[in-house]
C-alpha cells in the first residue's frame, strides 16, 4: 500500500513538472510573440566597445543596397531607404537587434512613453520577420528633430567622440551624420544621406572631412541649439533634462566657430596627415559632393517634369539642394584653402595634382569673389578631376561645376529646369519667378 502511494505521488509530481514546464514554454513564446525582438543582453562598457567596433567595421555605404553580406548571407535590410536622420536611428538599432540588447527611444508624441524593441504592435509579422516592419515604422516616426531627445552634447575628446557617435546640425539645416570612425588624423569618416525618394539610390553617402561649424551651428551655437557632437542616451536617462545625463558637456559651445575644427582636429588626432595627403582627401570630398547633387538634382526634375505647378513647402524642401549646394561649397573652399596653405609652404606636390588644382584654381592669388569674376568655362581635358555626366549629352569635370557654383549659377531651387539647375543659364525660371521659393542658397564669396 505505502509502494502504490510512493508510486502515485511520483506521477502526480512528474505531470506537475511536466505541466510547469509547458506553461513556462507557453509564457516564454507569449513574451516572445509580444516584441520585435527578445533582449537577452544588457548595455554596459563592454557591449559599448563592441557597437563602437562593429560600426567601425561594418557601418559602409552599401550598408542597405548590398544584396548579400560578407558573411555570405541574405542581407535583410536590403531595399530599405533612409534619411539622414534614419540612418543615424538605424546604426543604434539594429547592432541592438542583431546582438539581442534592448533598443529604446523618446516616443516623438510626447508624454513620458517609450519606443522599443519591446512593443507588440508587430504580432501579426512572423517573429523573425519584425526587424523590417519596425525599422520602417521607426523612419515614419523619427527625424532631426527628435534627436536631441535621445542624445546629448559630449565633450570633444577620444573619450567621447568614437564610432557610432553622431553629429547634429541645428534646426536651421536639420541634417546629422554617423560618425563611422575618427581617422588618425583627427578628422570624421561620416556616413550619412541627405533625403530620400523612390528613385533615389540604395546607397549612402559618406566623407572624410568637417563639415562647415558654422553651417552646422547656425543661429545657435549654444546648448539649446542642440548641435554638435552628441551620444544615445542610456534608456534611464531618457526624459530627463539633458544636463543630468553621465556625460554630458557644454565644451564644444565654448570654442569659437572661427578655431572648431582646428581644436576638434588637435584634440582628435594620433598624427598630422602631410599637404598633399590633406588636398587628397579634400579634393575626393568634393568629387563626392559633385556626383551626389547629380541623383538630387535629377529628381528634383523628374518631379518637376511631371508636374509642372508650383509646390507647397513640404514638396519644395524635398527636392530643393540649397543645404547640399552648401556642403558642396564649403568643401571647395575647404580644398582651396589647403592648395593655397601647401603653396604658401612650398610643400612638394605630385606633378598631376598640381595641375588638376591649378585648373579648378585658376588665381589662387585672388579672393574667392575675384576668382569666381575672372574664372572663364572649363572643358573636361587631361588635368579634369570627377568628370560627371548630369544628363544626356551634358557632362562637367570639377572645374567647370566649381566655375559655375562660384558665380552663383548653379539653382537649388526646385521649380528651375535642368540647365537652371546646373547653372548653363542663370536663372530664375519663368516658374522660379512665379512661384514662392523658401532658403534659396547663394555662395558667401565674402571669406
Amino acid at each position: 500500500m505505502l509502494e502504490m502511494l510512493r508510486s502515485l505521488a511520483c506521477r502526480v509530481l512528474m505531470e506537475g513538472m511536466k505541466a510547469l514546464l509547458g506553461l513556462v514554454v507557453l509564457l516564454f513564446g507569449m513574451q516572445a510573440s509580444a516584441q520585435v525582438w527578445n533582449d537577452r543582453r544588457s548595455w554596459d562598457d563592454g557591449w559599448e566597445q563592441k557597437y563602437q567596433e562593429w560600426v567601425r567595421d561594418h557601418w559602409q555605404k552599401d550598408f542597405f543596397s548590398r544584396r548579400i553580406r560578407p558573411d555570405g548571407t541574405v542581407n535583410p535590410y536590403y531595399g530599405l531607404r533612409l534619411d539622414c536622420a534614419d540612418v543615424v536611428y538605424s546604426m543604434r538599432a539594429i547592432f541592438a537587434y542583431e546582438n539581442e540588447l534592448p533598443f529604446e527611444i523618446s516616443d516623438p508624441t510626447g508624454g513620458k512613453k517609450t519606443i522599443t524593441n519591446r512593443m507588440s504592435r508587430f504580432n501579426g509579422v512572423g517573429f523573425e520577420s519584425r526587424i523590417r516592419p519596425f525599422l520602417a515604422f521607426l523612419y515614419g516616426v523619427v527625424a532631426t528633430k527628435t534627436l536631441p531627445n535621445d542624445t546629448f552634447p559630449v565633450a570633444i575628446s577620444p573619450e567621447w567622440i568614437k564610432p557610432g557617435t553622431l553629429i547634429l546640425t541645428t534646426k536651421t539645416n536639420h541634417h546629422s551624420w554617423s560618425v563611422k570612425e575618427i581617422l588618425p588624423i583627427g578628422v570624421p569618416w561620416l556616413v550619412y544621406n541627405s533625403r530620400v525618394s523612390a528613385t533615389s539610390s540604395l546607397v549612402l553617402q559618406e566623407r572624410q572631412s568637417w563639415p562647415n561649424p558654422f553651417w552646422v551651428f547656425e543661429k545657435d551655437h549654444s546648448p539649446s541649439g542642440n548641435a554638435g557632437f552628441r551620444v544615445f542616451r542610456p534608456a534611464s536617462a531618457l526624459g530627463k533634462p539633458v544636463w543630468e545625463v553621465p556625460g554630458y558637456s557644454e565644451e564644444q559651445y565654448r570654442v569659437p566657430l572661427n578655431k572648431w575644427v582646428k581644436f576638434a582636429t588637435a584634440r582628435l588626432a594620433q598624427r598630422q596627415e602631410s599637404h598633399e595627403q590633406q588636398l587628397r582627401r579634400l579634393l575626393n570630398a568634393s568629387c563626392e559632393g559633385l556626383q551626389g547633387r547629380v541623383e538630387a538634382v535629377r529628381d528634383g526634375v523628374l518631379y518637376l517634369a511631371r508636374n509642372r505647378r508650383c509646390m507647397n513647402y513640404d514638396t519644395y524642401d524635398n527636392y530643393s539642394t540649397p543645404n547640399r549646394d552648401q556642403r558642396f561649397f564649403d568643401d571647395l573652399v575647404a580644398l582651396r584653402a589647403a592648395y593655397a596653405d601647401a603653396l604658401v609652404s612650398r610643400a612638394s606636390l605630385n606633378a598631376d595634382l598640381q595641375k588638376s588644382l591649378e585648373k579648378i584654381f585658376p588665381f589662387i592669388e585672388r579672393n574667392l569673389r575675384q576668382e569666381a569674376s575672372a574664372m572663364r568655362p572649363q572643358s573636361i581635358d587631361g588635368n579634369s578631376q570627377c568628370a560627371i555626366t548630369y544628363a544626356s549629352g551634358r557632362s562637367i569635370d570639377l572645374a567647370e561645376a566649381k566655375r559655375r557654383l562660384f558665380a552663383g549659377l548653379m539653382s537649388n531651387n526646385p521649380h528651375d529646369d535642368l540647365e537652371y539647375r546646373w547653372g548653363e543659364k542663370r536663372g530664375p525660371s519663368p516658374l522660379g519667378r512665379m512661384c514662392r521659393s523658401w532658403d534659396l542658397w547663394t555662395p558667401n564669396l565674402n571669406q
